[in-house]
């Protein structure tokens, strides 16, 4: 069993990791020698086991992002099991279509919360000991919905546009203490959840007005993280990097 206490591996927290984008964060960031804190609702002890059965460090521990009250839960256990945590990746998210007529304040308030109050409250929980040692990484993941909604996607758009504001502002005020914050703004990337709740029209759609005419995958998105995370992007804050085939790269 991993000592979490005593590993001199980056730490780094992935939420969303039960599938898809987060899945494809985790194995990456594990390939490049970080110990990972895996959380989403669904169950993460599959992936863990898999991270350690292949040399690396894994914990997962479950949160509800839209359970204000199960983040502060969840943050106090990760510092209570691994000490500390240098890299932070805001992947979850709730992504409803539903056309304006159709939402109300409930499903407002609970697109919000997991979409831009968790990224916020993770990263104020965790920043704190990011700044206090000098080096940290937040990463958040925006859409490219922001800079061409379809249909049904009002609420989801404007809470990805909410996530660039907020990467912006703690960029700005993490940036003298060694604290770097970026977003990565993907496509309609393809994995098992996508495909399960999209027709296969609305891929081929995307696909066509890219300019890289394929459709995206998840490990499309981790050489980007990858770079965002480690010493080469000491630079770098404060940017929205598009990695979306050409679809909206400006």
């Amino acid at each position: 069993m991993t000592d979490f206490q005593s590993n001199p591996a980056r730490v780094a927290v992935v939420t969303g990791a039960a599938g898809g984008l987060g899945e494809a964060f985790a194995l990456r960031l594990a390939a490049s020698g970080h110990t990972l804190v895996l959380t989403d609702r669904a169950p993460c002890d599959a992936l863990a086991a898999r991270i350690e059965a292949a040399g690396g460090h894994a914990l997962a521990l479950p949160c509800d992002l839209a359970d204000v009250n199960d983040i502060a839960r969840f943050t106090a256990r990760v510092t209570e099991c691994v000490g500390r945590v240098d890299v932070l990746v805001n992947n979850a998210a709730f992504m409803p279509m539903a056309p304006v007529a159709s939402i109300d304040a409930t499903l407002w308030r609970q697109i919000m919360t997991v979409n831009v109050d968790a990224p916020f409250l993770l990263a104020q929980a965790f920043s704190a000991g990011m700044i206090e040692r000098g080096w940290g990484r937040i990463v958040n993941l925006a859409s490219s919905t922001v800079w061409g909604p379809p249909p049904g996607m009002s609420a989801y758009a404007c809470s990805k546009m909410a996530v660039i504001g907020l990467t912006r502002a703690l960029a700005s005020e993490f940036g003298a203490h060694g604290v770097t914050v970026n977003a990565i703004s993907p496509g309609l990337t393809k994995h098992a959840g996508s495909a399960a709740n999209l027709p296969a029209e609305a891929f081929e759609a995307v696909r066509a007005r890219q300019f890289i005419p394929r459709t995206e995958q998840p490990d499309d998105l981790t050489g980007a993280l990858a770079f965002l995370v480690g010493d080469d992007a000491r630079f770098v804050t404060g940017q929205v990097i598009n990695v979306d085939g050409g679809g909206f790269g400006f």
